[in-house]
């Protein structure tokens, strides 16, 4: 018993082991496996900045970004493609999609497909490529249209140009291979590698939940395929009332040449090579018989070229190369220098501004109206200059005060002495000579006083100048002084005359 299911799980897994995807360059070592870069487009920096990929071109909904190419979003009745620019002229290929199909529904819609056709394709209803193609058609069909409950399904259909594809019924008459597998929403993207070898498709499927790269299972195979020998590849996709984002991330495309045609082929094109060279060898020969020929029948017309005049060696070229260079760079240099004097220019301009400024700014401060500063320094001196005159009226009223004192001393010494005889008479005059003479040292000693504070005024208080002779911003100090001393000569003049006029009343009493 326990041999037989020894048997049974050899059995499985030899079988596993045949359908499993194995490079065919690895089991014919007659193979050769060669990249295609022109065929192939892979993240990331996988578009342009414009939003093209380099050798492939796209259009309606297609959207390339730097990791993926989005063929059509999420959004309903959506068509779009991406063609290849280049053929491919291979007899056998292989293609490695890596790509995921999106939805937030349960069902999704329409799908998506892979060509290689003679010609390339343009917007259709095959899953937004054209109908009646020539070639192979490999579709990743996500609606179930007629109600068979076999979608998602990877179908194949090849087509020779003559046929229509039936999409209301998925195409179920016309499909030569096909799988129901569910490609949908997976965790991981999906891979297909879709194998023509020999007139033989086989395609192989990583359903998107291991995590391993090469864990590959068998979809379907078809033998005797008859394609294009020259194709393009594209990739299209189509959303209807149901709407998926179809995202293609990696298309890798290798070609399989058979080592003894890649020799034949070498050794063919060696000998096309050799071939040009010879013809160059003889056309050479051939321009310098002719133009010996021309310089011995036109001795006159032809002058001997010197190469080495004419064209410069490599020592030649490198000195130029260097002593254009130090040009270069003495030209900036003086660039540079011009730049600099201009701006030391414009800073000495502005500095000779600026004092040219503040000197009359200066000037004018002194001739115009004083500034709040020039202000509080006048208010000063005048509050100074009235402080002392203050001081010296308070003192020419002390002095007032003494002589009106001596004058009542006087007058009450007068009427005392009115009954005497003619010798007080002599003596009363004397005294009225010395009263008159102290009144006058006192009016002397006002008006040194009054100069000299007239003196100390016109020093220390200076009225800004008047535009108009009634317009004046102050009172000048003579003319104060002046009033003053007037009103106190008016005042004396008025005292001694009334004491003259008691005085000669009384006598004649």
């Amino acid at each position: 018993m326990m041999r037989f299911h020894q048997i049974i799980l050899i059995t499985c897994f030899s079988i596993k082991l045949l359908l499993a995807f194995t490079d065919p360059s690895v089991i014919n070592p007659q193979l050769t496996k060669r990249f295609e870069y022109k065929l192939s487009f892979k993240g990331p920096h996988l578009a342009f900045k414009d939003g093209t990929v380099p050798f492939w071109t796209h259009g309606g909904s297609t959207i390339a970004s730097d990791d993926q190419v989005r063929v059509t979003p999420s959004i309903r009745s959506q068509n779009g493609w991406i063609w290849s620019k280049n053929s491919m002229t291979a007899d056998n290929w292989l293609l490695d999609v890596k790509l995921r199909v999106t939805g937030r529904g349960r069902v999704g819609a329409d799908g998506m497909a892979i060509w290689f056709t003679e010609k390339q394709g343009v917007e259709g209803p095959v899953f937004g490529a054209n109908d009646h193609w020539n070639g192979l058609g490999v579709f990743l069909d996500s609606f179930d249209n007629d109600a068979l409950q076999n979608n998602p399904i990877i179908a194949v259909m090849v087509n020779d140009g003559t046929k229509s594809y039936d999409h209301q019924h998925d195409g179920s008459g016309q499909i030569q291979g096909s799988c129901i597998r569910d490609f949908r929403n997976k965790p991981l993207p999906i891979r297909l590698k879709i194998e023509y070898i020999n007139k033989g498709l086989t395609i192989y499927l990583n359903n998107g939940i291991s995590q391993d790269d090469n864990a590959f299972e068998f979809c379907t195979r078809i033998d005797g395929i008859q394609l294009p020998k020259t194709g393009y590849l594209g990739v299209s996709a189509a959303t209807g009332g149901l709407a998926d984002d179809h995202d293609v991330l990696e298309l890798l495309t290798h070609t399989y040449w058979d080592k003894q045609v890649m020799a034949e082929n070498q050794g063919a094109t060696d000998e096309q090579a050799k071939k040009y060279q010879e013809e160059y060898e003889k056309y050479e020969q051939e321009l310098k018989k002719q133009q010996a020929e021309y310089q011995k029948d036109h001795p006159d017309q032809t002058t001997p070229i010197n190469e080495q005049a004419i064209y410069e060696s490599e020592y030649d070229r490198e000195f130029r190369t260097i002593l254009e260079g130090q040009d270069q760079i003495r030209l900036s240099l003086g660039a540079i220098d011009r730049k600099m004097a201009e701006l030391l220019g414009r800073v000495e301009r502005l500095a000779l501004t600026s004092n040219q400024q503040q000197i009359s700014g200066q000037a004018q401060g002194a001739s115009a109206i004083p500034t709040d500063i020039a202000r509080i320094q006048d208010i000063n001196r005048v509050i100074n200059s009235n402080s002392d005159m203050t001081r010296t009226i308070q003192s020419f009223a002390q002095v007032l005060t003494d002589m009106q004192q001596k004058v009542n001393n006087l007058q009450s010494n007068i009427n005392i002495q009115r009954p005497m005889g003619g010798a007080q008479q002599i003596a009363n005059s004397n005294v009225d000579n010395t009263v008159l003479n102290e009144v006058r040292e006192t009016v002397r000693m006002i008006k040194s006083e009054t100069n000299t504070l007239i003196q100390k005024s016109s020093q220390e208080i200076k009225c800004s100048p008047s535009t108009t002779k009634t317009d004046s911003s102050c009172v000048g100090s003579f003319t104060f002084f002046l009033a003053i001393i007037v009103q106190l000569g008016i005042i004396i003049g008025y005292l001694t005359f009334k004491t003259r006029q008691e005085q000669i009343s009384r006598k004649y009493l």
